[in-house]
């Protein structure tokens, strides 16, 4: 089992556009792509701009899958314009 963490730091302008287009992306993640286990954004309490995907995938492969979706190759590169920086991403495998 595939664990990720992708946190994305919006520009304050740009959260709506960017809450818009991460909707988008969870449910058609959660809808189309075999191996999913969970899919989901969700906001730092602390920090109202600090935004954070939390995925598990049954495994690697399935993840690799999903990177190549149309909806991901379509949608994950439209936040570079709202965002601070980067992405800061987490691959982890579960061992317990």
């Amino acid at each position: 089992m595939i664990k990720v963490t992708a946190v994305n730091y919006v520009k304050a302008e740009c959260v709506e556009n960017f809450l818009t287009i991460a909707k988008e992306l969870v449910e058609k993640t959660n809808s189309l792509d075999k191996g999913c286990i969970q899919y989901e954004l969700c906001k730092d309490v602390n920090d109202p701009l600090r935004f954070i995907m939390i995925e598990t995938w049954e495994s690697q492969n399935a993840l690799d899958e999903h990177m190549k979706a149309k909806h991901f190759t379509d949608l994950v590169p439209k936040f570079s314009d709202l965002t601070a920086k980067p992405s800061d991403l987490t691959l982890m495998e579960k061992l317990f």
